[in-house]
């Protein structure tokens, strides 16, 4: 029977967004609390270091070595299952006590997490497939992404600063609960056949991924990428709170890079697809130009309204880069297993990320130190630009990535 507009597509984006909203509600909820309800606890600074490390290694890095048994069952039964999971630990975090059980149950948390996000990724990739318009999906669920990044940490901080951190974390468990009994009822109805089965050996199946054509020059455009992206949290923190008067406006800029996101993603990805004529590399480029007018425009314009200007620029190439990444993964891909690319993907993005906000931290750390802190950005520029020219050189040259940047956007798929 095929699938029409109105029932299977449509229904199962309307899921795996609501899906993305609920956990991501909980999970920012948890983030923006969890070295505040930590110290609240007893916890010295060292040792609530140590348990943050335990629960992120957890959450970004368990998922490469379960990707090959998650392909071995439905993605709606591994969101059920990471959902619960994740669930037990948070409400296990009420009741652990001292150093070990505190890290066990952070730890069980953070597999539960990371099961749901990799799970998560594969059910809103089965729905891009049968809607024919798989860019306006990831577009809607960086949308979801960021209203729930936007709403969570305000409220649980709100509750936090009573010194109700229980009631946090209880909240945080009962959404995850919720959120992935939902999710898997309405999968089973919209999507009963998910499951792809993962090669013999984990190692040979992410060797088989990045063997790919195209896949590994993508996993470099994706990580230079992140590595701009990591400024945003580190660097610029850093040169806001250098701007006197500026260091309590901060968090206005993050509230603005998220608003900007609600407010204009998909208007952002249709001009772009439109532009680009649906070439995703195309988009790439931009999105990196974007990045370095951002950059650029922090050093030119002194003091926080440069931050502004450089925020909203950013944000503008963070709405293209991000969906992109998405669309062009699956094209690589094709019928490979999805939750081992998901995982390569996954990892990329947190090493792009760290390694590049890490460097940003320490290059402006130093530049600053001899009184030329603002020079960062024309560093960071640079990298943007590199980064797009490579991008551009790279999607010339390399037959996979030609290939799939050109390639249609798949049909509405006979269920």
């Amino acid at each position: 029977m095929e699938s029409t507009a109105g029932t299977g597509p449509t229904s199962a984006t309307r899921s795996i967004t609501l899906h993305y909203f609920m956990t991501n509600l909980g999970l920012f909820g948890l983030l923006s609390t969890l070295a505040v309800s930590l110290t609240a606890a007893g916890f010295d600074g060292g040792r609530t270091g140590l348990l943050v490390l335990v629960f992120t290694i957890a959450n970004k890095v368990s998922k490469v070595f379960l990707a090959r048994w998650l392909d071995r069952i439905s993605a709606a039964r591994s969101v059920l299952l990471g959902c619960l999971t994740a669930a037990v630990g948070f409400m296990g975090l009420r009741i652990a006590g001292g150093l070990a059980a505190t890290a066990a149950t952070l730890a069980l948390a953070g597999l539960g997490v990371s099961v749901n996000a990799l799970a998560s990724k594969q059910l809103a990739a089965d729905a891009s497939d049968r809607s024919g318009d798989r860019a306006r999906i990831f577009s809607l669920i960086n949308v979801a992404v960021n209203v729930a990044s936007a709403v969570a940490a305000p409220v649980a901080l709100f509750f936090v600063q009573r010194h109700e951190h229980g009631q946090v974390l209880t909240a945080v468990a009962a959404i995850y609960c919720l959120a992935g009994v939902t999710t898997y009822l309405n999968y089973r109805l919209l999507m009963p056949d998910t499951t792809v089965r993962a090669p013999d050996s984990s190692l040979r199946g992410y060797l088989t991924v990045l063997r790919l054509p195209g896949m590994r020059p993508f996993m470099l455009i994706n990580l230079l990428g992140w590595c701009c992206y990591g400024q945003l949290f580190n660097a610029l923190a850093l040169h806001v709170s250098a701007v006197p008067g500026a260091t309590d406006r901060l968090g206005w800029l993050y509230t603005l890079n998220a608003l900007l996101i609600v407010v204009a993603q998909l208007g952002v990805t249709r001009v772009a697809e439109t532009l680009s004529k649906g070439r995703g590399t195309v988009t790439t480029v931009a999105a990196y130009t974007s990045f370095a007018l951002g950059f650029a425009a922090v050093y030119l314009l002194p003091g926080f309204p440069g931050a502004v200007v450089g925020v909203v620029l950013f944000t503008l190439g963070e709405m293209m880069f991000v969906p992109t990444m998405d669309v062009l993964l699956l094209g690589l891909l094709g019928q490979e297993s999805r939750a081992l690319g998901y995982g390569v993907f996954s990892i990329a993005n947190a090493v792009g990320e760290g390694v590049g906000g890490g460097l940003g931290v320490a290059a402006y750390r130093w530049l600053a130190g001899s009184g030329h802190g603002p020079d960062f950005w024309l560093i960071a520029t640079a990298l943007a630009v590199v980064s797009a020219v490579l991008a551009r050189w790279l999607s010339v040259t390399n037959g996979g990535l030609r290939s799939v940047s050109s390639r249609e956007e798949p049909k509405v798929a006979a269920d």
